[in-house]
């Protein structure tokens, strides 16, 4: 039996919603705020709050879902193969690789990648964030003075500089109107992502680990436990229901094990003789995964 995928799909859309948490902080902020060093400050905090969401994202799909992985992913060196994790690796090669593409390639990517509608970014939105982006660069590397990188990335809305030093400008309604692209696509990425991954809520992730670790027919989980689907939570223990006295005493481990992180239940270790650990791969897996019973 192949291990459950566990992602849960409120971890999924956390980078964004934390984008979109700082990107409403720095609306606030910005408010009577005619600091032209600030407004810049403000205007790169939330461009980079804007593209780590998305790639921060990729990483906890394909860390909980690898087979999205590309094919051809990005080269390992023999040190990271020999001495690191190859696949966690491996995910953060591709998305430093995807990040480092022109602004369509990357959403092409995130949305193929994630599943979702790949026409969700509107021609005018991918023309705005092209912009911005270009903005962001130059005011980073080259105090917003226009030059021909700009002009060769910024897209269809390319800024005309102002004055003879030809500067661009980031004042409060370029912020503005900055954050509200930015803001509206990353909720189109929400909305998008809570419809595709519906079905991977914490109950879900829980009974799918439940069933890795007790692959015999007699271990109902609905029979051990209550379960909350509107409130996505595992509550009590069902003992008129339960089957744990059929389990083995290795089996039984793993469920005193279970209720006790799950339940804080205690239990006293006394199950006969034990001679080792006969799936050392299974209990591995499962010590790693186990603070999802959490509630």
């Amino acid at each position: 039996m192949n291990r459950p995928i566990l992602l849960q799909k409120k971890d999924l859309i956390k980078p964004i919603e934390q984008a979109l948490e700082r990107i409403e902080k720095i609306r606030e902020r910005k408010v009577n705020n005619d600091d032209s060093i600030i407004l810049e400050g403000l205007f790169a905090l939330g461009v980079s709050s804007f593209e780590n969401s998305i790639s921060d994202t990729l990483r906890i799909l394909l860390t909980n879902i690898p087979d999205k992985l590309d094919i051809k992913s990005e080269p390992i060196s023999k040190e990271q193969l020999i001495d690191g994790n190859p696949l966690k690796q491996a995910i953060e090669n591709k998305v430093n690789a995807v990040s480092y593409k022109n602004l369509s390639d990357i959403l092409k990517y995130f949305t193929k990648t994630t599943g979702i509608n790949e026409n969700i970014v509107t021609e005018d939105e991918l023309n705005s964030l092209s912009e911005i982006k270009a903005t962001r660069n130059l005011l980073i590397h080259n105090n917003l003075i226009e030059n021909s990188f700009y002009r060769e990335t910024s897209g269809p809305n390319k800024r005309q500089p102002n004055g003879m030093n030809r500067r661009l400008g980031v004042d409060q309604d370029y912020l503005f109107q900055s954050l509200v692209t930015m803001r509206t696509v990353l909720g189109k990425f929400k909305t998008e992502l809570l419809e595709k991954y519906a079905d991977y809520t914490k109950v879900n992730a829980i009974k799918k680990l439940f069933a890795y670790i007790f692959q015999t027919p007699i271990m109902v989980f609905e029979n051990e436990f209550d379960v909350d689907l509107e409130r996505d939570v595992i509550s009590f223990i069902k003992p008129e229901t339960s089957r744990k006295a059929g389990l083995s005493s290795s089996e039984r481990l793993f469920f005193d094990i279970w209720v006790a992180h799950s339940h804080e239940n205690g239990f006293e270790f006394n199950r006969g003789h034990f001679y080792g650990i006969g799936n050392r791969e299974k209990l591995g897996y499962f010590i790693e995964q186990i603070d999802i019973l959490k509630s």
